[in-house]
């Protein structure tokens, strides 16, 4: 049976593709607590100057330096984007925890087909947040998921690895002491 195609101020919108889980699948949970940085609000603009000051040794061996090798040393700079301090602290901090609760879930679930990281997978992910402060979810889930990929529990978090995703974040100000990150994954345990 063809599924119809359902037309929304004059735009045509395709069946969504859903794939189903089946029995043969699991979900597995990870817990992080303490504050989760948003990755995107901490990058950093860094100089490279590595090329320049080369390029300005060797001029300096051969002369005194002019104004125009100054504009030419300063032309060789370039600038990348890099994640702060505060974001690769981060994943320093929960890179074992994770691994200790991956290494827990492939001791369980190894001999029924539990293999890291996760080809495909479907993610939950709840968000507890002890302060009163908005925090913005979606870069909080970004975080997560880039941690997910950094530590071996998934195998990209693009469309195809990671699919459907749900995440949800509530205030609980003077319910808890710390942040809390609850993570479920389901996946299909592999024969």
């Amino acid at each position: 049976m063809l599924k119809r195609y359902q037309t929304w101020f004059g735009i045509p919108i395709p069946p969504f593709k859903e794939e189903k889980y089946g029995a043969n699948s699991t979900t597995i949970r990870f817990v992080l607590t303490g504050k989760m940085p948003s990755k995107k609000n901490n990058l950093q603009a860094v100089t490279v100057r590595v090329h320049a000051r080369k390029w300005a040794n060797d001029q300096q061996k051969l002369r005194p330096a002019t104004w125009a090798d100054v504009h030419k040393g300063i032309s060789m700079t370039k600038s990348k984007m890099r994640g702060n301090a505060e974001y690769l602290k981060f994943l320093e901090k929960v890179k074992p925890i994770l691994m200790e609760q991956m290494q827990s879930w492939s001791s369980r679930l190894s001999a029924k087909g539990l293999v890291f990281p996760l080809l495909k997978s479907t993610m939950t992910l709840k968000l507890h947040f002890k302060h009163r402060y908005v925090s913005d979810t979606v870069n909080k889930q970004q975080t997560i998921q880039d941690a997910l990929v950094h530590c071996g529990v998934i195998a990209n978090d693009d469309y195809n690895c990671l699919n459907p995703i749900n995440s949800k974040s509530a205030c609980y100000y003077e319910e808890i002491i710390y942040d809390i990150a609850f993570i479920s994954l389901t996946t299909n345990l592999q024969p």
